[in-house]
């Protein structure tokens, strides 16, 4: 079973404090919401899970996370057969055949390139190309935002059978309240350099109509 947690962790860009002294553990088979007001360190935290952004402390996992954000991008010239065919060569194939119909991408046309594709669908491409090592660890940083309602609820409902049959660990990082309602989990504050536990969602949602997160 794989594990993810911060240990005294601190996080300073520049001369900026962002988080100070964290510890706190993530739990698998369930998907963790993290939500925080603009420019409190969200992405920022994100990245320094990959090592782009230094810290200090100790990240505590057993392997590698995936992170999925607007910055993670494949090349937008492949066609959409051309991913597949990759993905089949490089991982298991049946786990990849499994994982292409699970986000109904063989419902897109196969040569169709991912710069012909709408938001909804390159953002299916990119799960299954990022997910198809099956990664333990996934991070997704605003993935959500600005796609139309269906492919976001496609996506949530993927997202949800994944995590659970995978016992994946997912943080992610949102403002999007249609996250927490259509994907149940446990939901976290970014706030006041740390990282707190909320509730239940509509706690979640009292603070938003309040604008403790905006």
């Amino acid at each position: 079973m794989s594990t993810y947690g911060f240990e005294n962790y601190s996080l300073q860009v520049g001369k900026k404090k962002l988080i100070t002294n964290l510890n706190i553990d993530f739990q698998s088979g369930v998907i963790s919401h993290l939500f925080g007001s603009n420019g409190v360190g969200k992405s920022c935290l994100a990245k320094s899970c990959l090592n782009i952004i230094k810290y200090t402390g100790r990240i505590q996992t057993t392997c590698n996370p995936v992170l999925l954000g607007s910055y993670s991008n494949i090349p937008t010239d492949l066609r959409l057969i051309d991913v597949l065919n990759f993905m089949k060569k490089k991982y298991e194939y049946h786990y990849v055949k499994e994982l292409y119909e699970l986000l109904e991408l063989n419902m897109i046309p196969s040569s169709l390139k991912i710069k012909h594709m709408s938001d909804g669908q390159k953002q299916k491409v990119k799960l299954f190309a990022f997910l198809s090592k099956r990664p333990e660890i996934i991070i997704l940083d605003e993935f959500t935002n600005a796609l139309d309602k269906k492919s976001t609820l496609d996506i949530y409902q993927f997202l949800l059978k994944y995590v659970k049959q995978e016992n994946a660990i997912c943080i992610n990082i949102t403002h999007n309240l249609a996250d927490i309602e259509y994907m149940p989990g446990f939901y976290y504050l970014l706030a006041n350099k740390t990282i707190t536990q909320i509730s239940n969602k509509e706690k979640v949602i009292e603070m938003y109509v309040k604008g403790g997160m905006i």
